[in-house]
């Protein structure tokens, strides 16, 4: 039996208009609201926005404390969670917001009913987040159950880290929305990457970022956008270019990747296949070599801790 979900990515305006700070966040708040109202008349059982949208053309709205939303309860939430609530729509929603006293680099995940299911928090920080903004990474891969599927969530830096995406597929998740903000350098680089996530894992991937209008030049360096749904066979299902806009793709989340001659001697399931043959027992080196940053209480600006093998 098919299991349906129509699935939707919302990129806001890498451009935003205001005189002030407050008219800038009331127009990336605005703009949001509007592709959620566009989502939901196509359909969408879930919509995603970019990573920390609403501080998007704030020129201090990363280190501003002014900027930083109670999670849930503050505007954004509020606003998200009415959309939610009056088209029974799930919205994820990321802000840089303080959860429980503590600040973070959170995706807000909001019912179809408007309640506040949970939040992702950004595992990976970069320099800028960790040291400038003084946020505080997260330290778990959650997975939400929603009434047709699973999910999963990363952030931006995350998409370079393949561990997290392994976890999430094994917890269940078959869509994982990826919000972010990144420019890099073009699309050969991070097509291989974000379609390796998906094609490694076998689950849907839906990365979210921000758009330029039809008349802005683009080059490589600036916000590379191409907010889109990802196949598990790293098929692009649907694609919005380097333009903001609402797009949205119908998928069956039980159709499976069928391969020949995989790791089997026939036609099977790609995902139950590859799960079928895991050597969990042989990956414990994973601990053993590199570098990392202990975050169980570290100083802003600590150096990463070599590990001693």
């Amino acid at each position: 039996m098919a299991r349906l979900a129509k699935v939707a990515v919302c990129s806001t305006p890498n451009t935003v208009l205001g005189e002030s700070d407050e008219e800038r966040y009331e127009f990336n708040l605005s703009k949001a609201e509007a592709l959620l109202h566009e989502a939901a008349a196509q359909g969408a059982d879930i919509a995603c926005l970019p990573e920390a949208f609403t501080i998007r053309g704030i020129s201090d709205g990363g280190t501003n404390h002014r900027w930083r939303e109670p999670v849930p309860g503050g505007e954004t939430f509020r606003r998200m969670a009415a959309i939610a609530r009056q088209h029974g729509m799930y919205v994820v929603a990321p802000v840089v917001g303080v959860e429980d006293g503590i600040h973070r680099n959170v995706a807000m995940v909001i019912a179809r009913n408007g309640d506040y299911i949970g939040g992702y928090h950004k595992v990976h920080l970069t320099v800028t987040e960790d040291e400038v903004w003084g946020l505080t990474a997260g330290d778990s891969w959650p997975v939400f159950d929603l009434d047709f599927g699973k999910i999963g969530i990363t952030i931006c830096y995350d998409v370079f880290f393949p561990e997290g995406y392994r976890i999430l597929a094994l917890k269940g998740a078959d869509i994982i929305y990826h919000p972010t903000m990144y420019s890099m350098y073009g699309e050969v680089g991070w097509e291989a990457v974000i379609q390796s996530r998906a094609i490694d894992n076998c689950v849907y991937v839906c990365p979210v970022n921000y758009g330029f209008t039809d008349h802005e030049p683009w080059m490589p360096g600036m916000c590379l956008n191409r907010s889109s749904v990802i196949g598990p066979d790293g098929i692009t299902l649907a694609d919005r270019g380097r333009y903001w806009g609402m797009v949205a793709a119908s998928l069956d989340l039980d159709r499976p990747r069928m391969v020949y001659r995989g790791g089997s001697t026939g036609l099977a399931s790609f995902r139950e296949d590859a799960w079928n043959h895991r050597r969990p027992d042989t990956y414990e080196e994973l601990l053993d070599y590199g570098y990392w940053v202990d975050h169980s209480g570290q100083e802003p600006g600590e150096r990463p801790t070599k590990v001693e093998v």
